[in-house]
């Protein structure tokens, strides 16, 4: 089945929207999302009715979690814009669809988290910068996937593979830009990026397609500054708008 990944959309419609009118171009069957549709973004309820809508499977991620129990190791910039948020989710109907989602899904030996398989929610997966690093995430794929081969993660808005040779990042030699990695027979973590926030350095929205033993990164252009104006104009954080420019 072909199925389209996504994550941390982070209440940025415009985003969305372009994602998922691409999602539709390359004939996806299904859609799974990784959580954190709300938080930072201006239009958190109209990207949980798209996700509702579209999704097939929705999974928690911190913010929604925090939305329902509070913040914690949350930054200064974060809690201010969760209290925003927060105060936007207060419909019974909402809250009742947020404490619905599951922190995980499996299906095969494919396991979707927000986070890592340490914390299904909070916990990050990160690209090595050093040697120690990168034989931590050699361990946790020789010993700790079991179970499972593969494991689809949101949370950390960068768009990468970790595998047992190092990491994997996309590249664009395609048009419109997609990269694809061919797993058959590997233990990998698949940072799927974010749709609303990147912070990888490219500033254009993140999703992944899923196909046997493929997965395909896409960067789509979208207008971002439709969503920093919106931002400005509800009164959030000046910075969650300066941010959408550069994807960090």
């Amino acid at each position: 089945m072909r199925t389209a990944v996504i994550s941390d959309v982070h209440g940025n419609l415009s985003a969305l929207e372009t994602v998922l009118a691409d999602i539709r171009r390359v004939g996806a069957e299904r859609i799974v999302c990784l959580g954190d549709i709300v938080g930072y973004g201006p239009q958190p309820l109209e990207c949980l009715q798209l996700v509702r809508d579209y999704c097939a499977v929705v999974l928690t991620g911190n913010h929604e979690y925090a939305v329902l129990h509070g913040a914690t190791d949350f930054t200064p910039l974060a809690e201010d814009a969760l209290t925003w948020t927060t105060h936007r989710l207060r419909a019974p109907e909402v809250l009742a669809y947020l404490r619905q989602m599951p922190t995980h899904y499996l299906e095969g030996d494919q396991l979707f988290v927000h986070g890592s398989i340490y914390d299904y929610t909070n916990d990050y997966v990160r690209e090595a910068d050093s040697p120690y690093l990168l034989e931590q995430l050699v361990n946790t794929l020789r010993d700790d996937f079991t179970g499972f081969k593969r494991v689809f993660v949101g949370h950390n808005h960068r768009a990468f593979l970790g595998t047992a040779l190092g990491f994997l990042f996309p590249h664009d030699d395609t048009e419109p830009p997609m990269t694809t990695f061919y797993l058959a027979g590997q233990k990998v973590y698949v940072s799927i990026g974010s749709v609303g926030q990147p912070r990888d350095g490219d500033p254009r929205a993140s999703w992944v397609l899923w196909e046997d033993d493929n997965v395909t990164y896409h960067r789509l252009e979208y207008d971002w500054q439709k969503t920093a104006r919106m931002i400005l104009d509800v009164g959030l954080p000046k910075f969650l708008a300066r941010r959408l420019q550069y994807g960090n």
